[in-house]
């Protein structure tokens, strides 16, 4: 049985004290008179004498009727409620954002034995974490004999969603049920630090596609001829390759094996790549970049570090661009594609207000945050980062977020750059750090839609399943079941008695009238 309790118990007991009144009604409700012939007062008197000692309880029904209306009334003041059993929790299976139906085929068994165990099907998304109940007959499980609801697929790419944050989300919507995510293992997925997620929550890992080959970027050296930069991710780094052919006709795919890409010609000077439906354009570059690093006496270390970091990325570079470092200003004239600002002095707005520029800065010489840790995306490793500028432009973007959610480099429209930290040894170990030419080799790579992010490279699962805080480790107490109030089945019950004893005391015999006199001998 379910256990009852109750919200206001002092006011029921109080409430109980009214039960007095219908005893006291009781035990002093007296019979009607009977005619007793004496022939003296003083037989009289003894006659009354023995009525009263011989007072017995009459209308025991009444009697127990109204004690119990007032009963009923005094326990529904006390508000009593039923805590029924909690329903049961289903557990739930979350798609990862860009999940299709093709793509579970691996882990279909494990799916149909999770259905079987009453789990429900759902799928994560970027800015609505969690979806409805999707049915499983959307993968071709389950009753398939109705028509399916298909799951929910960009035409586009979006943008590759934060599972650390999207998953922490979706576990605070269903607090206390067992989750398991399933999703693939992209580094691209997993951005910033790993969040504190419940103990509840599993992951089922998609295994990698055969081949992590996709297109970055693409440029015409020659009239006739195109060069295709070509990415290969393992987990432990990304490779690139240049791949060398014959321009095709507008409207023609390229020729070639691009892994799951398909790549077409649609404009003079723009590709379109096609990834399971999803669609992306590639521009199609036609000169080599033009970049220039102008610093000052301040930051003449850094310099040293980012030139070299910057050459470094030449031979994987299609086009060799125009490097040009030194102290000296960069000419009005020129027409260039980045612009490294190494200098203490504002942005001149000639350069600030330039179309297509990207410029890149770094912190001023006044900047002394506290010290952090930075760990760059995919490295075992983290860097110490022993002075931070922690001013942060209004609507600013974080790209290489810290290890306390600091941004470590910022990005601002159209295309402002800005580190938050210096190159110099004394600033921050990224000098030392064999990753820099990686890190910023997406950057300077031609732009691509921000959605895009070109890292096939897997996570590690110790990563997922390792300790992070105190979600991990507490147990939760489980959710109290819903409760149900009696207080109106009581007020209910006492108004029928109410209408039971009404009816029962209209229908008492009338007292017996005695005309003789009692006091006649």
């Amino acid at each position: 049985m379910s256990p009852i309790f109750f919200s206001h118990a002092a006011t029921g007991w109080l409430a109980l004290l009214g039960l007095a009144l219908p005893l006291a009604i009781y035990l002093w409700n007296r019979r009607p008179g009977r005619v007793v012939r004496v022939g003296s007062v003083r037989w009289l008197e003894t006659a009354a004498n023995q009525r009263l000692r011989s007072l017995k309880p009459e209308q025991l029904l009444l009697f127990l009727l109204r004690s119990a209306v007032l009963g009923l009334l005094a326990l529904a003041l006390a508000e009593p409620a039923q805590r029924l059993p909690p329903p049961p929790r289903r557990g739930q299976v979350l798609l990862a954002p860009g999940i299709t139906a093709a793509a579970l085929a691996p882990v279909r068994d494990v799916l149909d034995s999770l259905r079987r165990r009453g789990y429900e099907l759902r799928q994560l998304a970027e800015r609505r974490p969690l979806s409805a109940p999707v049915g499983w007959a959307a993968i071709g499980l389950g009753d398939t004999t109705q028509a399916p609801a298909r799951l929910r697929v960009d035409s586009v790419f979006a943008p590759a969603p934060n599972l650390w944050h999207t998953v922490q989300l979706a576990a605070d919507s269903l607090p206390g049920r067992p989750l398991v995510v399933v999703a693939s293992l992209d580094l691209a997925s997993f951005r910033g630090t790993r969040v504190a997620l419940p103990a509840a929550v599993r992951w089922l890992p998609l295994p990698p596609a055969d081949s992590s080959r996709w297109p970055v970027a693409a440029w015409q050296p020659h009239p006739d001829s195109l060069v295709v930069l070509v990415a290969a991710g393992t987990e432990a780094a990304i490779a690139y390759r240049q791949v060398r052919l014959r321009r095709p006709a507008v409207g023609q795919p390229l020729p070639g094996s691009w892994g799951s890409s398909e790549i077409r010609l649609t404009a003079p000077r723009e590709l379109v790549v096609t990834v399971n439906g999803r669609r992306r354009p590639l521009p199609l570059l036609t000169r080599a970049p033009r970049w220039q690093l102008s610093y000052d006496a301040a930051h003449a270390a850094s310099a040293r570090v980012l030139t070299a970091a910057l050459r470094a990325l030449v031979p994987v570079l299609p086009l060799r661009p125009r490097l040009v470092s030194g102290p000296a200003l960069p000419a009005t004239s020129d027409s260039l594609d980045w612009l490294f600002w190494l200098r203490d002095a504002p942005l001149p707005a000639r350069w600030a207000n330039a179309p297509g520029l990207q410029t890149w800065q770094e912190a001023p010489t006044g900047a002394k945050g506290p010290a952090i840790w930075f760990r760059p995306a995919g490295s075992g490793s983290a860097l110490a980062v022993a002075r931070l500028d922690t001013v942060s432009p209004a609507g600013a973007a974080t790209l290489w977020p810290t290890a306390a959610g600091r941004p470590l480099l910022s990005w601002q429209a159209p295309g402002r750059y800005r580190l938050h930290t210096r190159l110099d040894a004394a600033w921050s170990r990224l000098a030392d750090s064999p990753e820099l030419p990686a890190l910023l080799l997406p950057l300077l790579l031609p732009p691509t839609p921000p959605a895009f992010q070109p890292d096939s490279r897997l996570i590690s699962l110790a990563q997922l399943h390792g300790p992070a805080g105190t979600a991990d480790t507490e147990v939760s107490a489980p959710p109290a079941g819903p409760t149900r109030p009696l207080a109106p089945w009581l007020v209910l019950g006492a108004g029928l008695l109410f209408g039971l004893e009404r009816l029962l005391a209209a229908r008492r015999p009338a007292r017996p009238v005695s005309t003789a006199n009692p006091l006649s001998s």
